[in-house]
Parts: structure tokens; C-alpha cells; sequence
């Protein structure tokens, strides 16, 4: 049930309608033309959010390829979707990434412990341990785009050693929580303090430290390396820290994470990230209450 009330038929017709709209949608072809992999860990029930994702990145940016990480519970169903209605997209299985994964793990025990009972952290693991392409962008099932994405165009384009390693989403208005161990746990390690590992594009030779990350999760209590939630975000802000300013560069108001009615109404804006599991059970939860701008990113109108 939304937070917003009850389940009414009002709603719930309003949902099946943007589902329609979703699945009518065509998606035009990904070429993979800038060598940039659009990575994201998705479930069963987040596969129509994915969808908007994928349909609003294939407008604004289709010169990339998008991949799909199954989290153990994509059905055949949910592979068989995902492929009709995104002909492009390459998905890795949960046990042929698993199979994989530890073969590249062999030699970093705490950081296979960490993957084999987190989940979450495929959204760093195994995003550049599997990537074909050297530029990768993290991108959450619940983020859309709304406008074309100049500047990550521009990064793809620039020589390597011209652009940072690590562009990232901005999350300001509260203090992000994967980063509130490091002070106490690892003091005088440098890290990114303001930022949200659900949207980040990173050159992978340059950011991604199976090494560091190792040591890293070593020196941590137990109760924070095995914590089941913020462990990612926490890594993605110390592998940006190793990089100094000019290799961890925040992507500015455009690319902010949050949801719209929280952000400054700009005319630029890029992408929305929505946060879907924020006080929200269910993909209906946002299908009603995200309506609007689910609409706007697949080209039904403009988020009111």
C-alpha cells in the first residue's frame, strides 16, 4: 500500500495505464558506439522500474550498452521482458556472475566473504569485475533520464588521463549514510563525502582497487564490513577518496540525487534519481506516485 493511502481503483487504474504506455513504448537501439557499459543490479519487482530506466536512457543517450545484473531473483519471465522490451541489453545471470566473481576473488577472502552475503555490493564487485567495456557507468533501477547527458558525452569522449576516473551524483540536504563509519573506523583516509553510489560513471582501470578494498574491509569491525547496507556507498566514497580532487569530480545540480519534488526546479536536469525503497514497499508505490515523472522520462509529458 503507497503511503499515501489505500490501494483505489483510481490508482490503480493510473498504474496499469503507465505500464501500458511502458511496454507500448519502442525503445530505440543502443549502439554501444561511445564504449561506455550502463550497469544495474536489478530484482523481480523492480523490472518495470528498470524498464523506464533503460527506455529513458535509450532517448538520451543511446550510444551505450546497458547491462543487467540479476540480484538471485530475475524468473525467465523477468529475462524474457527485459529482452523484448530491451532488445540491446546484455544480463548477467546470479550463478554464472557468482561462478565468475570468485574465480576474479580468488585472492581477496574478506571482499568474497562480503559479496557472498551482500547483496548490494554486485553494484560494485561485480559492475567492474565484469564490464566489457572500460567506462562504466552504476546506474539504480530507480533513476531516469530526462535530458541528454552532455557531460558524461564529453567524458566518454576525452583521451583517458584528460578526464577523471570518478563523476558522481550528489546527494545534499542529509548526511549520506555509507559514509558515517569512515571517521571513526578509518581515520585520516580520504573519501568523497557528499555523494550517492546509485548514479557514477568511472573509468574501471583507474577507480576499481580489489586490493585496497580487501585491506580496507579487513580493518573494519565485522559489524560494519558485513553490515547488510551502506558497505557500497562507503566503498565507492573511499576508492573516489584514493583519487584526489582531480580524479573524483561531483557531477553538479543536474545529476543530483533525490526525488524531483525535493530539488531545485532547474531547466537542465539530467536524471531523477527517485529512490524507490524510500518509506515505499512496492514498484505500485511508485508507479502511482512517480506516475508523473515516469510518464515525462519515456516521452508522455512533462513530471508535475
Amino acid at each position: 500500500m503507497s503511503q499515501s493511502g489505500a490501494v483505489t481503483a483510481g490508482n490503480t487504474g493510473e498504474a496499469f495505464a503507465l505500464t501500458r504506455q511502458l511496454l507500448a513504448t519502442k525503445t530505440p537501439r543502443f549502439t554501444g558506439e561511445h564504449g561506455v557499459e550502463v550497469h544495474s543490479l536489478v530484482s523481480s519487482d523492480h523490472v518495470p522500474l528498470y524498464l523506464f530506466a533503460a527506455k529513458s536512457l535509450a532517448r538520451h543517450w543511446p550510444e551505450v550498452t546497458p547491462v543487467v545484473h540479476d540480484d538471485g531473483t530475475l524468473t525467465a519471465r523477468d529475462t524474457d521482458r527485459l529482452r523484448r522490451q530491451v532488445p540491446d541489453v546484455r544480463i548477467i545471470g546470479r550463478a554464472e556472475a557468482d561462478r565468475r566473481v570468485a574465480q576474479k576473488l580468488a585472492g581477496h577472502p574478506t571482499l568474497a566473504a562480503v559479496r557472498q552475503g551482500n547483496v548490494r555490493i554486485l553494484q560494485l564487485v561485480d559492475y567492474f569485475l565484469l564490464s566489457e567495456a572500460p567506462l562504466v557507468v552504476s546506474m539504480d533501477s530507480d533513476v531516469v533520464f530526462l535530458s541528454r547527458p552532455r557531460a558524461l558525452v564529453d567524458w566518454a569522449a576525452a583521451a583517458r588521463g584528460e578526464r577523471p576516473a570518478f563523476l558522481y551524483s550528489p546527494e545534499f540536504g542529509w548526511e549520506p549514510q555509507g559514509v558515517h563509519w569512515i571517521a571513526d573506523h578509518l581515520p585520516g583516509t580520504p573519501y568523497v563525502p557528499y555523494m550517492c553510489c546509485g548514479f557514477a560513471a568511472v573509468d574501471t582501470a583507474a577507480f576499481f582497487d580489489a586490493d585496497f578494498l580487501e585491506e580496507t574491509l579487513k580493518a573494519l569491525p565485522r559489524e560494519i564490513a558485513f553490515a547488510p547496507r551502506y558497505v557500497t556507498q562507503m566503498s565507492y566514497s573511499l576508492l573516489g577518496g584514493r583519487l584526489g580532487d582531480g580524479g573524483a569530480r561531483d557531477l553538479g545540480e543536474p545529476y543530483r540525487s533525490g526525488r524531483l519534488e525535493w530539488l531545485p526546479a532547474i531547466d537542465d536536469r539530467v536524471i531523477c534519481h527517485y529512490f524507490a525503497s524510500h518509506e515505499r514497499s512496492t514498484t505500485f508505490d511508485n508507479l502511482t506516485e512517480e506516475g508523473p515523472l515516469l510518464a515525462r522520462a519515456i516521452g508522455g509529458g512533462p513530471a508535475a
